[in-house]
């Protein structure tokens, strides 16, 4: 069986977002406690208690997500990984089915450029990593696909599809 398989992850960099979210939760929190100990209700209290307990167990996990891109025989699944815990697959793409894969700074990508399309960025968010983009298109709708790719990937991608695949 001659099949080609390789993974690469990155862990996303948290930006103003993640730092303003985590501040409201936790600010969120403390309040519903305050709420549910100075209530005379009872029940409030515990719904109070219960309801912040609930969002710090659903949304911070969810605030340090990883991605993990899996090349298997000219598809490339993209699966995103929640603190640690819970994965994702949440998007799959054949290599056939794309119109190119470059990196994003590359002449290849200039025809791109100004054309307007849905973005899906599963990259770090480093500003010093090579991301790549892949374009593909289904009926009218092109959407550009941000990644960091292992080397490993690139080579097996570009031997897949030589044509679609651009390394410089």
């Amino acid at each position: 069986m001659t099949g080609s398989y390789t993974e690469a992850s990155v862990k996303r960099k948290p930006d103003i977002s993640f730092y303003l979210t985590k501040v409201s939760m936790v600010i969120l929190i403390i309040g519903l406690f305050v709420v549910g100990f100075l209530s005379t209700l009872k029940i409030l209290m515990f719904f109070g208690i219960g309801l912040g307990c609930l969002a710090g167990f659903y949304v911070f996990p969810r605030l340090s997500a990883e991605y993990e891109y899996i090349f298997c025989d000219g598809q490339i699944d993209f699966d995103r990984i929640n603190g640690g815990e819970s994965r994702k697959t949440v998007l799959r793409i054949d290599l056939d089915n794309i119109e190119i894969m470059a990196p994003e700074n590359s002449h290849e990508m200039d025809r791109f450029r100004n054309s307007e399309m849905k973005v899906r960025d599963f990259s770090s968010h480093d500003p010093a990593a090579k991301k790549f983009c892949i374009i593909t298109s289904d009926d009218s709708n092109r959407t550009k696909i941000l990644f960091e790719p292992s080397e490993k990937m690139v080579e097996m991608a570009k031997q897949k599809s030589p044509r679609k695949v651009f390394t410089e």
